[in-house]
């Protein structure tokens, strides 16, 4: 004997989809430009401040004279050394 079985259709109703406005597209690319500027900006002062550090620890380690400065010899020579 053969059983027939009561056919059920089900149909599935979605939810409507929020409409995508200009606005939400040019929020989104300004949100996201904006990230990016504030990330360059925190990688540009890591990078300065990383090269700042870097140079001030080579110059403690060069040796300098007595007194701390460098001397250039800019003054004019003596007369007397001319003679």
């Amino acid at each position: 004997m053969t059983w027939i079985q009561p056919v059920t259709v089900v149909k599935i109703i979605e939810e409507p989809t929020r409409e995508t406005s200009v606005a939400d597209i040019l929020l989104g690319a300004v949100g996201l430009v904006g990230f990016v500027l504030v990330a360059a900006a925190l990688v540009g002062v890591l990078v300065g401040a990383l090269y700042f550090a870097a140079r001030r620890a080579s110059l403690a380690r060069r040796e300098t004279p007595p007194g701390g400065d460098c001397a250039l010899n800019l003054s004019a020579p003596d007369r007397e050394r001319q003679a």
